[in-house]
């Protein structure tokens, strides 16, 4: 179970986000700052996005969601399940 959970909350950085959307990483730094992509900030000064944040990053900005990535979350290849 714990294992699970460690999956689902796996954390990105900004670097991991600007190579995903093909920007660069001081783009996803105005993503974050604008607070149009949640993110918080390590004692470092670095940004880590959870995956389920950034996921409703991409939904809300109608970018493509590559299923590969978030395959984990739900247990059926990234797409979402409806409640």
């Amino acid at each position: 179970m714990a294992l699970r959970n460690y999956r689902r909350n796996i954390r990105l950085t900004s670097r991991d986000i600007a190579s995903y959307c093909q920007v660069s990483k001081s783009t996803v730094l105005e993503w974050i700052k604008s607070n149009r992509l949640k993110a918080f900030r390590l004692p470092s000064g670095h940004y880590r996005i959870d995956k389920k944040d950034f996921r409703e990053f991409l939904e809300k900005w109608n970018m493509p969601i590559d299923s590969s990535l978030f395959s984990d979350e739900n247990g059926n290849g990234g797409e979402k399940t409806k409640k």
